[in-house]
């Protein structure tokens, strides 16, 4: 089922991984605009009109806590998806308390960011949400 077109801003340090999530989500009809550094997905952020921000762990101008916090007050109501490297419980838990939506661990649930992200913007999702690896 195709999904409506929808604005993603990928705000990832690292660029194979952003050309790979830009491929998966352009693959089911999604327009991905990328940033490589906090102070880059903040100016894009201060534009308007995304429908979901991703971020990874950490920036050279910042930490991702950070950017998440700042594009809370920014879009209350944009979720936000964390792609990280940070597997621990307490890594999560602060993404969640700084705004998270959702928490996806790289590189296991690779894989898992295309139906988590058509899952978020379809609003199947209600409210947020922990990964796989975090239920009992």
């Amino acid at each position: 089922m195709p999904y409506p077109r929808r604005r993603v801003l990928c705000a990832e340090p690292h660029e194979d991984t952003r050309r790979l999530i830009t491929l998966l989500l352009e693959r089911q009809g999604h327009e991905v605009v990328s940033a490589g550094t906090l102070g880059e997905c903040l100016r894009l952020a201060g534009t308007g009109g995304f429908d979901l921000y991703m971020l990874d762990d950490d920036y050279i101008d910042g930490t991702a806590l950070q950017l998440c916090k700042r594009l809370r007050e920014m879009t209350p109501a944009t979720p936000i998806l964390f792609f990280s490297a940070q597997a621990f419980n307490r890594d999560r838990e602060r993404a969640f308390e700084a705004g998270a939506y959702a928490y996806l661990v790289k590189p296991d649930q690779l894989f898992d960011i295309v139906q988590t992200v058509n899952s978020i913007l379809s609003g199947k999702s209600a409210g947020p949400r922990r990964s796989a690896a975090e239920k009992p």
